[in-house]
């Protein structure tokens, strides 16, 4: 897909599970079920995907994946399964490397977003998987990531923040910005403090990268919203202003959790907005 001079791809880094029942918060599991059958202990299948744009002389990347940094006991809860390759073995499909990328957007430092920021070293260490690359994040979610709160701690990798700050080329956002021509940044911060999402062109050609305000497709119903938002009240207001300027001009959304639909055009049913054409970004 081309907008705004942006070539867009996703790329599937894997799966991992969740529980279904804070991922849909008050709506009752008779209704998400329907859309995402859960497993024996309730958990459902949750893709880990990422957006690529290229144009206008970078590789912008936005969100990593959960990588390789969970131990025995948080693998056996989540059952992260990567793709063969991980992340490089979807850049490497499209012609790139991890050295090729030039920018990293984070969307916030929950660990199923930024967990692939660092890769092992080989040498019994970490070190920054996209080694060129300028890391772009709201400072307000990176002093949360640094200080969470206790109801939201197990989110991140203990240490991340400081690591971001002593080893890579870090940018603290201080609200809505554009990062490059037709690609900027938008503040949502109902999910947690200094959430963004990535939003490519303007007008009836945009494209924008949900994040965790919209995670899955089934999401798009305004009420049904995160057990894990901070703020879910703020959350419904913020959908109701993407969903309805989505739903008029025509927006693709990409859904960075969704398994079965990467993105779709928004339709308007009954007075209600609810997934329409289906786009498959995800390479084979």
């Amino acid at each position: 897909m081309q907008v705004a001079g942006w070539q867009i791809h996703t790329i599937l880094e894997g799966t991992f599970l969740l529980d279904g029942g804070s991922m849909f918060g008050v709506v009752p599991r008779a209704l998400w079920a329907r859309h995402h059958p859960p497993d024996a202990d309730g958990r459902i299948v949750m893709a880990l995907r990422t957006l690529v744009c290229v144009g206008h002389g970078r590789c912008v990347l936005v969100d990593t994946g959960l990588g390789d940094r969970l131990d025995e006991r948080h693998q056996a809860l989540y059952q992260h399964a990567p793709r063969a390759g991980k992340l490089a073995a979807g850049l490497a499909q499209l012609g790139l490397s991890p050295q090729a990328v030039t920018d990293v957007v984070l969307t916030h430092l929950h660990f199923d977003h930024a967990g692939g920021l660092f890769a092992p070293d080989g040498r019994g260490g970490l070190g920054p998987a996209f080694p060129r690359a300028q890391v772009h994040v709201q400072e307000a979610a990176w002093r949360w990531a640094a200080a969470p709160s206790l109801v939201d701690q197990a989110s991140f990798l203990a240490g991340d923040a400081a690591r971001c700050e002593a080893e890579l080329e870090l940018r603290l956002l201080q609200g809505d910005e554009s990062l490059a021509e037709g690609l900027r940044v938008q503040v949502t911060a109902g999910h947690t403090p200094g959430h963004q999402l990535v939003v490519v062109g303007e007008g009836p050609d945009t494209l924008v990268f949900c994040a965790d305000l919209i995670p899955t497709a089934t999401h798009v119903r305004l009420p049904w919203i995160m057990a894990y938002d901070q703020r879910p009240l703020l959350t419904l207001d913020e959908k109701k202003v993407l969903v309805a300027q989505a739903v008029e001009e025509g927006w693709v959304l990409v859904f960075e959790h969704d398994p079965l639909t990467a993105a779709c055009r928004l339709v308007e049913r009954d007075g209600r907005a609810e997934p329409g054409e289906t786009l498959s970004l995800d390479p084979a």
